[in-house]
């Protein structure tokens, strides 16, 4: 068998290389190129050695663990014992999840009888392809596991960050609680223009018991001062939540003012998997005629200011 120990290491070099920039991202690193490039060619030289020299300690389990350790080292730096554990981690998962991408998409787009024939093992533990009809295979399952273990980790985080904004929410109003799936708006600055409240979004359905009749259908097409301006004085007086009733000016997306429909609450909780962990007393609830979220994942828009506001052990304030 002729092996070309040059293509040897430079196959090494850019999968070493690739792994460490995978392994950067996942863990939201930023490290020198410089960095990578040394780790990559140690473990590039690594694999290059056996073909040389023939050493049965430098291929232990003990010895490759050392060399993962060195190039995890030269790449990411110690940071502590924390933070190189977790970099360690992630370097070994971004290597396994690959090798075994290498592995399954070669069984599927190979086309001999055998998916282990043109693979052989040495007796070092070293894994060798044939030229002619392997390395282009291997070339292309790299790329996709890479590709593919990227995705997921992408996909992972960013559910992971979009979580993180998702409240459950419990409104009361006088002997009343409606509770709800709820999301955090950054970029939600609606406030009450007089008191300077902010407004957090809710759907009006949760209320079409607590509205007047007819009041949830029409918000999605009329204005709201219109609604409030069919309340005369005894009706509004009639109304139990007549004196809550407010309206907030806000720029749609076309760029024209609108009114919206607001109701002051007494408290608004906060809480996470059960656990109540801030109280709202200065809050409006702003109506909105349809759906917030198509898939229905949650109810209400929190307002940023929100998330600031005192936590549940705290005594709480008097009502705006």
């Amino acid at each position: 068998m002729i092996v070309y120990v040059d293509l040897v290491f430079f196959t090494n070099l850019a999968v070493d290389g690739t792994v460490l920039l995978t392994t950067a991202k996942a863990r939201q690193l930023r490290p020198s190129r410089g960095r990578l490039f040394a780790a990559a060619f140690l473990g590039a030289a690594y694999a290059a050695v056996m073909f040389w020299a023939h050493v049965p300690y430098l291929y232990s389990f003990g010895a490759k663990v050392l060399i993962s350790l060195v190039m995890v080292l030269l790449s990411y730096g110690y940071g502590g014992p924390l933070h190189f554990i977790r970099n360690l981690g992630a370097f070994y998962l971004v290597s396994f999840a690959t090798l075994g991408g290498v592995i399954g998409l070669s069984f599927l787009l190979r086309s001999a009888e055998s998916p282990w024939s043109g693979i052989t093992y040495t007796s070092d533990g070293g894994l060798l392809l044939e030229w002619q009809s392997q390395l282009g295979l291997f070339v292309i399952a790299f790329l996709l596991s890479v590709w593919l273990f990227r995705s997921t980790s992408e996909t992972r985080r960013k559910r992971q960050d979009l979580e993180q904004l998702f409240w459950e929410v419990e409104i009361r109003i006088d002997d009343g609680s409606w509770k709800m799936n709820a999301l955090l708006d950054t970029g939600n600055r609606l406030y009450d223009p007089l008191t300077r409240i902010p407004v957090m979004i809710m759907e009006a359905s949760v209320w079409k018991e607590q509205l007047p009749s007819g009041w949830c259908e029409r918000l999605k097409g009329e204005s709201a001062d219109k609604l409030i301006s069919e309340l005369d004085a005894r009706a509004s007086e009639e109304y139990r939540w007549g004196n809550r009733l407010r309206l907030v000016p806000y720029r749609a997306v076309n760029g024209s003012t609108r009114l919206m429909l607001a109701i002051k609450p007494d408290v608004v909780v906060l809480s996470r998997e059960g656990h109540p962990l801030l109280q709202v007393n200065r809050v409006l609830i702003g109506l909105d005629g349809g759906t917030l979220s198509s898939e229905g994942t949650y109810r209400a828009i929190v307002h940023p200011d929100m998330a600031q506001a005192d936590p549940i052990t705290s005594a709480p304030s008097q009502p705006a």
